[in-house]
């Protein structure tokens, strides 16, 4: 346990570039308690607006709550939402020298309607989303643009996260050129539909069902999760697959040791898996950037993860929550 706070302390002086499709959650909240006369829809009686980091840069958030200086690295719209992800990242000490804004697209936004959480300033019922998309992925210039700002801003990072949520940022080309900036640095791969897309990353961390999709297989038993896991990490070239299973909790992948399993770290107080393996990503990649092993790593992972579930929406777990649980 000593060896895992340790680790911890040594992720304030990691730097970490995060690349791929930044996004911004929208909370509408408010209490519901009414049938309208005109259709038979609930009325919302609005309360506030709660915005919060989605998609990769929940992922940043969750990396700069554990303690790391991150630099943001997408594309996102001359929008009002792009003002406002802009300013949160600004709040929270990042630097938006990697953030390419383009009239041509829509920031990436994903609006929650939220019943029952204006008492205390949680969140209560999700009643309906609303997603605003961009344009599937930059043109010409602005993926100029993107690349110049990474490559750039690459030589000062300790590591890399590829955050792929499937809007267009992480284009081959891009990806490709991450590869060779990285120059045997640690690059870390979450990616929703394209695991296979991002050979030759140190290290990925899908989930169980983005892991059959990329297998082709369905993942009945542990058996069959073992074998799917083993093919994937050798097919990506990567040193390490750590796969989420949700209520099962982690398998990890490592050449020449037979894959690891830990059980689930929070198995009695599932709330919200929303934006759970942003947690797990950012823990995994600072323990190993740390000088943790990948089963250290993994360990970390799993806790964060576990805590992660714990709240409501894209909340970002600290560094001092995984002290204390550690200690529990």
């Amino acid at each position: 346990m000593g060896r895992l706070t340790r680790l911890i302390e040594g992720f304030g002086k990691l730097r970490v570039m995060v690349i791929g499709d930044l996004g911004l959650d929208h909370y509408l909240v408010g209490d519901a308690g009414r049938i309208s006369r005109e259709y038979p829809v609930m009325i919302l009686s609005h309360e506030r607006d709660e915005f919060r980091l989605g998609g990769a840069a929940n992922t940043v958030a969750n990396l700069v709550s554990l303690g790391a200086e991150v630099v943001p690295a997408g594309w996102i719209g001359d929008d009002p939402n792009g003002d406002e992800l802009l300013k949160i990242l600004a709040r929270m000490g990042c630097s938006t020298e990697a953030v390419v804004r383009d009239g041509q697209t829509r920031t990436v936004t994903k609006t929650r309607i939220v019943a029952g959480g204006t008492h205390g300033g949680g969140l209560g019922q999700h009643l309906l989303r609303v997603d605003q998309l961009g344009s599937g992925a930059p043109g010409p210039a602005s993926e100029r643009g993107l690349l110049r700002r990474v490559e750039g801003l690459a030589s000062d990072v300790d590591g890399f996260v590829l955050s792929d949520y499937g809007h267009g940022t992480l284009t081959p080309d891009l990806a490709r050129a991450v590869s060779g900036l990285s120059k045997g640095r640690y690059v870390g791969l979450d990616s929703r539909h394209r695991l296979l897309d991002f050979r030759g990353v140190t290290a990925a961390t899908p989930n169980l069902e983005e892991t059959a999709e990329a297998a082709g297989m369905q993942l009945a038993d542990e058996g069959d999760v073992e074998k799917a896991g083993t093919m994937l990490r050798l097919k990506l070239g990567a040193e390490a697959l750590l796969v989420t299973r949700g209520g099962e909790g982690m398998s990890l992948f490592e050449p020449g040791s037979a894959p690891f399993h830990l059980p689930v770290a929070n198995k009695s107080e599932v709330f919200d898996v929303t934006g759970a393996g942003d947690s797990v990503v950012a823990a995994f990649t600072l323990a190993r950037l740390a000088g943790g092993c990948y089963g250290e790593a993994a360990d970390l992972a799993n806790v964060a993860g576990g805590l992660s579930v714990r709240r409501a929406g894209t909340t970002p777990v600290r560094a001092d929550e995984l002290r204390e649980a550690l200690g529990e």
